[in-house]
């Protein structure tokens, strides 16, 4: 098996992928309603597309895996606004059982006022949503955050994001 790169040489456009791509069966409550927008897209833990992708966060919920261009007017019709913050997330890495098993590179531009390093780590959490918990402000450094948190909730599948935007959904 291919080793995963070493955290401190891991950059902004650093891209790796185990050999073995595992299948992560985890579906976390959509923030998606009544739609058909994102409708058999990838779930946020898929590893198997080949380009970085994004995802949308309330706190209802996360999105489907985003490949691709889209309308920005989209979220307006697909997500309900609420009491809650509209957060657009770049898909960095997968960790499962621990271990890291993909990596993308850096794609997408944070909106400006947006802070640069914002990495989250975003799990399974209760019956009403996820979990999402504030990482180190490198790639390299919030992987293996990511990885500890994984081994710690007993090989739970863990995404790195990077925050791209928020915006206040009332």
């Amino acid at each position: 098996m291919t080793s995963a790169p070493p955290i401190l040489s891991m950059r902004e456009d650093t891209e790796w992928r185990a050999e073995s791509l595992p299948d992560i069966d985890v579906t976390l409550p959509s923030c998606i309603y009544d739609g058909d927008w994102l409708k058999g897209e990838p779930s946020a833990f898929d590893t198997h597309h080949a380009e970085t992708a994004r995802l949308y966060e309330t706190n209802s919920g996360l999105s489907p895996t985003i490949l691709g261009e889209f309308d920005p007017e989209q979220p307006r019709e697909s997500i309900p606004i609420g009491y809650t913050n509209l957060h657009l997330l770049e898909k960095r890495a997968v960790i499962s059982e621990g271990q890291l098993v993909r990596l993308w590179p850096s794609r997408y531009e944070p909106s400006a006022g947006t802070d640069l390093s914002a990495y989250y780590a975003v799990t399974e959490g209760n019956t009403s949503g996820n979990l999402r918990v504030g990482l180190d402000n490198s790639i390299g450094h919030a992987v293996h955050q990511a990885q500890i948190l994984s081994e710690r909730m007993n090989g739970a599948p863990v995404i790195v994001v990077r925050l791209l935007s928020s915006v206040f959904w009332h």
